[in-house]
């Protein structure tokens, strides 16, 4: 390999053709860091070969967007792949994943069950204090709630462990009123696996028929 002299250094001079050199991944205590997008898809493409890219995540780009959009909330790169969730076309993020996103912002946080149980009055408060605040944030969700929502009775979770459910409707509720800038008004996966889906196909069909008249 040839060389050259520049400012009194020898440098490297690349042979015509040869594939450049990768760089190198810094490792710091919590794992890997990246420092450039080349990182980031290299990673992406480990993870899809690792065969550890949860399902909906197939291409290295789905990877990549997954792990920005939970770093955006704060999220480390693994912690990503394994709390955001596509729901529907959504990106999403599974509900036990919020307290601890906002956990360096909380003050206080408790949750009881209200209500007569069995009865539509049934079902949880979640009060919520969020430090350098005076006022708590208090959101409740009942049986009433969900029966009005269409949720109550409904197939999978709702049926198997309703009152869970229930505490976590109100506790996404009250942790996005009470933090709004950390949570930046997303949806949990659990609120969007509940949302009826579009029928897309229809809608374009109407538009053009519309636009056929």
């Amino acid at each position: 390999m040839s060389e050259e002299l520049v400012m009194g250094h020898a440098a490297i001079v690349p042979i015509a053709g040869a594939a450049p050199e990768k760089s190198k991944l810094a490792v710091s205590e919590r794992g890997l860091a990246f420092t450039s997008f080349e990182d980031v898809f290299r990673f992406a493409k480990c993870v899809i070969d690792s065969g550890l890219a949860p399902r909906g995540f197939q291409t290295p780009q789905a990877v990549a967007v997954a792990m920005q959009f939970g770093a955006e909330l704060g999220l480390p790169p693994m912690a990503s792949l394994q709390n955001v969730a596509v729901i529907q076309g959504r990106p999403t993020l599974w509900g036990d994943a919020v307290p601890g996103i906002c956990q360096h912002l909380l003050e206080s946080y408790s949750d009881e069950q209200i209500g007569e149980a069995g009865k539509d009055s049934h079902g949880v408060r979640v009060t919520i204090l969020r430090k350098g605040r005076a006022a708590p944030v208090i959101r409740s969700f009942t049986i009433e709630d969900a029966k009005r929502a269409g949720l109550w009775g409904k197939t999978g979770p709702w049926t198997q462990y309703p009152d869970r459910m229930l505490l976590m409707r109100a506790r996404t509720f009250a942790y996005r009123d009470a933090f709004p800038d950390a949570l930046r008004g997303l949806y949990t996966a659990e609120e969007a696996q509940d949302m009826p889906a579009k029928n897309v196909t229809h809608s374009l069909d109407e538009f053009e028929k519309k636009e056929g008249a």
